[in-house]
Order: structure tokens, then C-alpha cells, then sequence
């Protein structure tokens, strides 16, 4: 075996040596939990990563939900800096790549990690690093795998050969073996219309609400509008559309989660809800509903505290402030009983679309630390895993919010992959390049639209079309997506689709026709692998899928040139 340096340093300067084992291009590593169990905080693998100023070679770091794309990271002459990144992560994986090592590193979803980046008299270094002071101290080992590259190898050749693995050693479905379940196919082939019908101020006036405070509920679509807007469709000769209503359980989006029933009498109760989803099958069109498991609110008639996560401190975990008040986190566990106890009877309703549950794919699982549920990272993801799979078995399909990688197997669409630059750009000082290596990956597997800015595409801009076309996703359309008050951002954008009068709802009806005929053509081309993706310096970026097509984009204000053909700014071409 080639000598390489597997080890990891904590706070004060301690070195951990991980075991290795090496199986052909791989190597396993392992480091015993009661090796590092005095640590407050594991740098991991960093004098692995080492590289000079100067030399050829590059970091490739994984996103946040928060960032555009993956991070390169060059070995570029500059002041000595650190920086550190933290949050959900969409790939549990970095790579490196130097004249002594170039290997893409898969880190195992048993802790939370973050990212640091140093340079220091010109030397660089990556490392993930666990806090063992906040979020599960030293409970089980930690597992990486390193898939060893040719030194001619870059970004692209990683992203193959990662997929190959998942496919043939993990066993993922791709997305044409989704496909064979009926709703999947629908989705793959028609666009995505949420619907948000009724929500409380967000954020609520009232933290604490009770059926006595209760903030009023904005009624924005009943179930009677749904039909309308169906009725629209087929006028307009929409072919498909899947209706996905969000807001039409008790007290409208985010109301009173895990509270779902009844539906929401303001909007028409369940016998309009019945008769609307029969109504949109009728005209040929699916229709498919939100939940969530994930966050809790004192109002509901099943809140119960017993079933709140606990951190390290004796603490309930709270969410954000939203419509139903002070959010509560609920365990995992917790959240795969209100799953079971619930989603039958959302299932008998009768829908025929991709069921979506809220956040589950978009977020690291939360630790509990309840005596009577605890539930540690790894335990979470497996947990998450599982609802995912009742859900899709339930429903017939499965979409989430995000595309969060442990989602994958059983994820057949997810709204976005990342926010991007909705909650503002993210600055880390050694960002260089993006690519959207995430893409490369895991496209062919699951149906996704990249970015949240991207939802409602008509009504944005040139840049945000090349994200959604280049990046092979599936454009998106969401009724009164804008619904924060007090200022806060609407992260799918402050422009809108509304259906308030007959204009706005045929203006509304017509762009979700124009850009289904966009993407007709592209619907196939979900099936096929990225196999590479190239960012040139005349501002040309170049998707090219396995069959060698190349979806071509400039990404800029000036004309320009690739491969004998003119592009005008911010022009996508099919070659």
C-alpha cells in the first residue's frame, strides 16, 4: 500500500492514528470511538489533504443547503486564512486531489460534520471536523471510505465513479426503475403545481397559540378554486399536471403539525377535499397532498412533549418561529409513529400523486437524548430512511423538500436541492470555482429542480432557466408560494403565481403550459447520467449526458463562441 497519513487531531494538538484496510482502489478507515472519547474537537484527515501553493490539484467540498454548488477550492498563492463551514449537507463526501493523492473521500452519516480550510505558510489543508461538545460525543466509530483515483482523474471521473458504486454495490434504484410505479413516471413527464390554500401569519404574532389566541387563517384557494384551476388546465389544453395541495389540513400550512385532521373547514372540509381529488383525476390529472412529521406545535390536539427531542443539556429542542407558533422538534421516532398512526388516513382520501412530507430530506436528522426514546444520528438517518419507505409503498411515490443524499433510494422527486443565494450569498473565503457536482452524481436517479429560486421559472430570470436546463432539472410552480410577513424572506422568490381572479388565473395557467412545452423535450433526458460538466472562461458552461449530447449555456452579459456555434448571453443550446 501506498504510505498515506490516516490520522485525525483534536483540540489540543493530539494526534489519532485510524486503522486501515485496503481493498483494491479502496481504503477503509476506522477510528475506535474509545480512542477519541476525552476529545472536545476531531480534525480529521488533514495532513492527507496537504498541498503547496502552486501545485496543480484542487478541493472539491460539498455544499450546504444554504450554497449554489459544490466548492473547488485551488491551490492559489494568497494571504495565510482559516475558514469554517457548517449545515446540512446535502453529499456526505469531500475529495482531494494533489500530486500525492487524489481520492474522493465518503464520510458515514453517524455524526454531524462541518468543513475547515486552512492555508499556512503555504501550506493548504481540508479537514472535516466533528464538535463532540454539542452534538453525540463519541457514541459509535468513525468510518470513512476513500475511493482512490488515477492522478489524471478530476471532478467528472469522480462523480462516475461514485454513481457506478452507489448503483452496483448499494443497490440504488435508478430513476427508470422508479419509474415503474406509475405516479413517478407521471412526474417525470408533467409539471409539479403546489398549491398553498390557507396559512397563519409566518412568523406568528403568538409563540404560544391556543384554539382561544389563534391567529386568523388567510384563505388564499378553497377547494372549489382547486377545481377551477383544473378546469383551466383542460380548457387551455394542458396535457398533465400534477395538484399538490399544501395548507389543506386544520388551520392550513403548518397550522397545527402532527395535527392534520380535520380538514380545514374554511377551505370546505373533507367532503370538498374528497370531491376536488375525484374531480382532478376525472379530467385526467393527478393530485397529491403535504404533511409533515417533523415540527410540533402546543396547539395541536396530539402535542405531546413526551414526543419532543432532548439535546445534550436536558433540553426540548426547538424549530423555527411559523404559522402554528414556536415549533417543537420531534424525535425521530416520534415522528415515524405519527407517520403510521396518520398516513393511512391521508391515504384514503384518495390521491394519486407523489405524497410529499415536509423537511425530511432536507435536513440532518436531530439527536435525542430522551432516557425513554434516545435516538443518535445514525439511528435517525435509519429512521428517516424508513418513513421515507412506508411512505412510497403508502402512496405509491415519494417527494420531500430537499435531496438530501442518505434520501436518494427512496426520494423520487425533491423541490430543490439547495436554497442557493435565497437567505443571502454565503461567503467562505476559498471559494474559487462551483460546480454542481450533486447533479453529476445523483441525475438519472431521482427527479429534482436544483435551486428554490428556480420554483415559478416564468417569472424569473435568464440565469435562473440555465440553473434549471443545464443542471438537468424539472421545472416547478408553486400558487402563493410569497407568504411570510414582517419582512422575512420567501425563499422560492418574492414574485409569484396567484389564482385571486379570472386574469390571474388564466395568466397563471398559461405559463405553466408555455414552460411544460420548454421542458417536453428534456422529460427523456431525465434518465440519462451528467457525465460531465465543464465551466470555461468565456462564461460557457456545458452539461454532456452519456448518449453525448451537450446542453450548452451562457452564463454571461457578452456573446460567445463554443465549438463553431454563437451563443448570446445567457442562451441555452441543445448540441
Amino acid at each position: 500500500m501506498t504510505h498515506y497519513c490516516f490520522d485525525a487531531v483534536d483540540e489540543n494538538g493530539v494526534r489519532y492514528l485510524f486503522d486501515k484496510e485496503q481493498k483494491g482502489n479502496r481504503i477503509f478507515l476506522t477510528l475506535k470511538k474509545e480512542a477519541f472519547g476525552s476529545a472536545k474537537k476531531l480534525f480529521l484527515l488533514g495532513a492527507l489533504s496537504e498541498a503547496k501553493v502552486g501545485e496543480d490539484g484542487f478541493y472539491l467540498l460539498p455544499r450546504t443547503i444554504g450554497m449554489e454548488s459544490e466548492i473547488i477550492v485551488r491551490f492559489l498563492s494568497r494571504e495565510d486564512e482559516a475558514g469554517e463551514y457548517a449545515g446540512a449537507m446535502p453529499l456526505s463526501l469531500y475529495a482531494i486531489k494533489t500530486p500525492r493523492i487524489c481520492a474522493l473521500i465518503r464520510l458515514e452519516r453517524s455524526y454531524t460534520y462541518q468543513f475547515s480550510v486552512s492555508l499556512k505558510d503555504g501550506i493548504y489543508r481540508v479537514a472535516p471536523f466533528i464538535d463532540l461538545t454539542a452534538d453525540d460525543p463519541a457514541y459509535t466509530d468513525l468510518r470513512f471510505e476513500l475511493l482512490l483515483m488515477g492522478e489524471n482523474d478530476g471532478y467528472a471521473e469522480m462523480a462516475n465513479t461514485l454513481r457506478s458504486d452507489l448503483l452496483r454495490q448499494e443497490k440504488l434504484p435508478t430513476l427508470r426503475d422508479k419509474c415503474r410505479m406509475a405516479a413517478v413516471d407521471y412526474a417525470r413527464k408533467y409539471p409539479l403545481v403546489r398549491i398553498r390554500m390557507a396559512w397563519k401569519p409566518s412568523p406568528s404574532p403568538e409563540p404560544h397559540q391556543a384554539p382561544e389566541n389563534e391567529p386568523p387563517i388567510h384563505i388564499a384557494c378553497t377547494f372549489t378554486r382547486v377545481r377551477e384551476i383544473a378546469d383551466e388546465m383542460k380548457r387551455q389544453g394542458l396535457e398533465g399536471a400534477e395538484l399538490q395541495l399544501v395548507g389543506w389540513n386544520k388551520s392550513g400550512h403548518d397550522g397545527r403539525y402532527p395535527q392534520i385532521f380535520p380538514v380545514e373547514p374554511l377551505l370546505g372540509g373533507e367532503e370538498e377535499l374528497r370531491k376536488t381529488i375525484a374531480y382532478v383525476k376525472k379530467l385526467g390529472y393527478r393530485i397529491s397532498l403535504h404533511t409533515c412529521g417533523l415540527d410540533c406545535y402546543e396547539i395541536a390536539d396530539n402535542f405531546n412533549l413526551e414526543d419532543i427531542c432532548i439535546d445534550s443539556k436536558g433540553e426540548y429542542v426547538l424549530g423555527g418561529l411559523h404559522s402554528g407558533g414556536q415549533s417543537h422538534i420531534q424525535c425521530m421516532k416520534a415522528q415515524q409513529k405519527s407517520a403510521k398512526r396518520d398516513l393511512p388516513a391521508v391515504a384514503a382520501l384518495g390521491t394519486n400523486g407523489l405524497h410529499y412530507t415536509d423537511v425530511i430530506s432536507i435536513v440532518n436528522p436531530t439527536t435525542c437524548y430522551a432516557e425513554d426514546h434516545p435516538c443518535r444520528t445514525n439511528q435517525a438517518v435509519g429512521i428517516a430512511q424508513e418513513i421515507m419507505a412506508y411512505t412510497r409503498e403508502l402512496f405509491g411515490g415519494f417527494s420531500s423538500e430537499g435531496c438530501i443524499d442518505f434520501a436518494v433510494k427512496h426520494l423520487d422527486f425533491g423541490l430543490y436541492i439547495s436554497f442557493g443565494t435565497a437567505f443571502g450569498k454565503q461567503l467562505f473565503p476559498f471559494y474559487d470555482e462551483s460546480v454542481p457536482f450533486y447533479e453529476m452524481v445523483y441525475h438519472g436517479l431521482l427527479l429534482y429542480n436544483p435551486l428554490s429560486g428556480t420554483i415559478n421559472l416564468p417569472l424569473k430570470t435568464k440565469e435562473d432557466r440555465l440553473n434549471v436546463y443545464l443542471r438537468g432539472g424539472k421545472p416547478t410552480f408553486y400558487l402563493y408560494s410569497k407568504f411570510r410577513t414582517n419582512g422575512k424572506v420567501n425563499w422560492m422568490g418574492e414574485t409569484d403565481l396567484t389564482v385571486d381572479t379570472e386574469e390571474q388565473l388564466q395568466k397563471t395557467v398559461a405559463s405553466i403550459k408555455a414552460e411544460y412545452e420548454s421542458y417536453r423535450p428534456f422529460a427523456e433526458r431525465q434518465f440519462l447520467f451528467i457525465t460531465n460538466y465543464e465551466v470555461l472562461e468565456n462564461g460557457i458552461e456545458v452539461a454532456t449526458y452519456e448518449d453525448g449530447v451537450r446542453i450548452v449555456g451562457n452564463r454571461s452579459d457578452m456573446v460567445a463562441s463554443y465549438d463553431g456555434k454563437t451563443l448570446d448571453p445567457w442562451q441555452l443550446l441543445v448540441i
